[in-house]
């Protein structure tokens, strides 16, 4: 401050008016001042104009982390600086150190909990896209952030001379006893942790149990249960082991999905005609129906000679296996009407032939 005669007289002021006692703490406090005149200048300034330009992206993960770090940048910047001028406090050696500690432990803390909603917030964004193959699962927050707090934990106990490997291997004995009394528990995480690493399923994915009792979309895969939405809207929870252990059948996964149209002719019908005229109205049927993969022909199969008609099967692929209940309806409705036109005679059971009306 010697360099400008203002700052030097207003210093000289400032530090003739306090007791003799607190002079050794001015120039700390000066200095704690200015660290946080600079954090709420970068505060309201850079973050600010990084926050415009996160806004032009279209991922959300620069705005996570951003959000996070512009809420905590004078706090940090205050700490840090703190941490650093305790060494100029008029205090015994001893009592410095403790205070460092302190306020490194406070430091800790408060990144470690601001990573903690941070990795979390991350790891729910990067499960919302269809693209991800792990992630925005229940099981994997909770795992990130028990993480992230034993490594907090264990840093701020680090930094008083407390080390945790003792303690874990003294918990070695009392942790097989828990693993024990909790293997069921134990059973179900590890499980879900499998089914989430392996990416058998993921959140959004439509699936259908062995059982054939379940099936519906993946809303989330906790520590103990994935929980699936069926197509009325019901939620349905399933042990991660039960889920592990069965037959599941992953309908987002697979691009061959398809709905079956099953249907009589009468026995007197050209059977090249009425495959063509089936394979013509899906054609059709594409080009206004969506959902229907219009890349994909369909497949019409005469299956046999039954008791009162020619057997027939189409299969239609579809995009998305959820709509396959309204898109055999409409495809069934439309066939109908199509071999009516057709004069395609549709037998019944315990009638030679329905004709159709000319």
């Amino acid at each position: 401050m010697g360099d400008i005669p203002f700052l030097n007289d207003l210093y000289m002021a400032i530090a003739r008016a306090l007791p003799r006692a607190l002079r050794g703490y001015l120039d700390p406090a000066l200095v704690l001042i200015a660290a946080a005149v600079i954090g709420v200048v970068a505060r309201f300034t850079l973050f600010r104009w990084l926050k415009r330009l996160t806004a032009s992206t279209t991922r959300p993960y620069d705005d996570i982390i951003l959000a996070g770090l512009m809420g905590r940048v004078v706090a940090w910047t205050i700490l840090g600086t703190l941490y650093v001028q305790i060494e100029e406090l008029p205090w015994r050696p001893r009592m410095i150190a403790w205070a460092q500690d302190i306020v490194a432990a406070m430091l800790v803390v408060s990144v470690t909990l601001v990573l903690m909603r941070m990795v979390s917030a991350l790891v729910h964004a990067y499960g919302q896209t269809r693209a991800a193959g792990v992630g925005g699962t229940t099981l994997v927050r909770y795992i990130a952030t028990v993480l992230l707090l034993f490594i907090g934990v264990a840093s701020v106990l680090a930094l008083f001379g407390v080390s945790v490997v003792p303690a874990i291997t003294a918990l070695g004995i009392g942790g097989l006893a828990v693993a024990l009394a909790f293997q069921d528990t134990l059973a179900n995480v590890f499980s879900g942790l499998n089914l989430t690493l392996s990416r058998q399923i993921r959140v959004g994915d439509y699936v259908e149990l062995d059982t054939g009792k379940f099936e519906g979309f993946v809303v989330d895969i906790g520590w103990r249960a994935t929980a699936l939405r069926s197509l009325t809207g019901l939620r349905v929870f399933i042990p991660n082991k039960k889920l592990a252990e069965t037959v599941m059948i992953n309908y987002t996964r697979d691009p061959g999905m398809s709905v079956e149209l099953a249907f009589r002719t009468n026995f007197d019908v050209d059977p090249e005609r009425v495959e063509a005229v089936v394979l013509d109205e899906v054609v059709q049927a594409a080009a206004v129906l969506p959902g229907i993969r219009g890349d994909a022909p369909a497949v019409v199969r005469f299956r046999e000679f039954g008791d009162w008609g020619l057997e027939w099967k189409a299969f239609v692929e579809i995009l998305n296996f959820q709509d396959r209940f309204f898109l055999r309806h409409a495809l069934m409705k439309r066939l109908h009407r199509r071999l009516h036109a057709e004069q395609i005679a549709v037998p019944m059971a315990g009638v030679a032939s329905l004709t159709p009306r000319s």
